[in-house]
């Protein structure tokens, strides 16, 4: 900037910071924006993948292309959630996960850092429980256990990962056959900076944002290791309840579809979307209305003389508004239960986050959307 007389006058300071600060919520919001689109995309092929394994059997040769579609769709929601999760400060709110998935996931992103000499192995449980969580930093924690199972095995060995329902927790363990640790050091273990590692090898944050993740959720971690004999970690989340489905009435005069079916409501402005969410519905007895948008749900609720069970919501932006057209349709049906679904990363404790329903994250399996449906359908309001 120049002056009245010719002589250059510094830049205001705060003016500089306004526009780094615009540019930095500008940039959030497009991060946003391609989370949305990119994650509807993963949630269709993910979807209809699951949906064709399904159908095909053991012996089908297509099975192993949609098995490798399915790996492929994994990855792509791994690479995005590390990606875009650099676009917010706040981790997104917790949200019913599958844990075998985000194991899966993580050990593809590291199995080539583990090298020749590690080998890897799995042990998931089949019918692993879901865990109220954040995918992200899930991701984290297990990626930070095997960083740190591989740096204790310089010379190889082995490295198991192991998933399993334990009454009302589910249990991720990640062990190895390495140097193991003496009592001096486990008793710093979660120390944040502390680290037995040589300048340049370890920052010591990594453990310690394990314990920190683990506990934000409820969770415990315990530690099993002795010097020269390898290390065990073990994590327990708590367990989301899965509440037995409740007897069906019959429905009433002139409502289509089976007499023992529950009516569902589905908002949502992506097409492929829609359709997807509707043929997992109706496999699962549903009747289901579609709106492509929120003026056309409010048209269909007031045209549709019988009863609305639920309503499957795309959050949209600002979340908020995904609240305030809730509480518009329960004024004319107050029983209605909300599920909604975002392709957006949602911070969590955000002023504006919906709350009047389960939140379920895009994209999504078919077997999370399920048990999402189930947990709105059988708790009590």
């Amino acid at each position: 900037m120049t002056s009245e007389g010719g002589a250059v006058s510094p830049r205001d300071p705060s003016a500089g910071l306004e526009e780094a600060l615009a540019d930095v919520a500008s940039l959030r919001r497009h991060a946003s924006s391609v989370a949305h689109d990119f994650n509807n995309l993963l949630s269709v092929i993910t979807g209809y993948t699951e949906m064709m394994l399904r159908r095909l059997r053991p012996d089908d040769p297509l099975r192993r292309n949609a098995e490798a579609i399915k790996r492929a769709t994994e990855w792509g929601a791994a690479l995005a959630q590390q990606i875009l999760a650099g676009s917010r400060r706040p981790p997104p709110a917790p949200t019913p996960v599958e844990l075998n998935q985000i194991v899966g996931n993580v050990t593809r992103v590291l199995q080539p850092l583990l090298g020749d000499n590690i080998e890897l192995v799995t042990r998931l449980e089949s019918e692993l429980g879901l865990v109220s969580a954040n995918p992200h930093q899930i991701g984290q924690v297990i990626m930070n256990l095997v960083v740190n199972a591989r740096d204790a095995m310089p010379q190889g060995g082995r490295l198991t990962i192991e998933t399993a329902n334990v009454n009302q927790v589910v249990m991720l363990a990640v062990s190895d056959t390495g140097c193991g640790m003496d009592n001096e050091t486990r008793a710093r273990l979660f120390e944040p900076y502390f680290t037995t590692k040589e300048p340049g090898r370890g920052t010591g944050v990594g453990l310690a944002t394990v314990y920190d993740v683990v506990t934000q959720l409820g969770g415990q971690i315990s530690v099993m290791s002795d010097a020269g004999a390898g290390s065990t970690f073990k994590i327990y989340l708590p367990r989301v309840p899965e509440t037995a489905p409740v007897e069906t009435p019959v429905a009433p005069p002139g409502a289509s579809g089976p007499v023992d079916s529950k009516t569902v409501l589905v908002v949502e402005n992506e097409r492929e979307v829609r359709d997807l969410i509707r043929e997992i519905l109706q496999l699962q007895n549903y009747v289901v209305l579609e709106a492509s948008d929120r003026d056309e749900a409010l048209a269909l609720c007031s045209q549709h003389a019988d009863r609305i069970d639920l309503m499957v919501v795309d959050v949209g932006m600002p979340p908020s508004f995904a609240d305030e057209w809730v509480t518009r349709v329960r004024a004319a049906r107050p029983d209605v239960r909300v599920l909604y679904v975002s392709g957006y990363l949602a911070e969590a404790g955000a002023v504006d986050a919906p709350r009047l329903g389960l939140l379920l994250q895009k994209p999504f399996t078919v077997g999370a959307f399920s048990k999402a449906i189930s947990m709105v359908m059988t708790r009590a309001k």
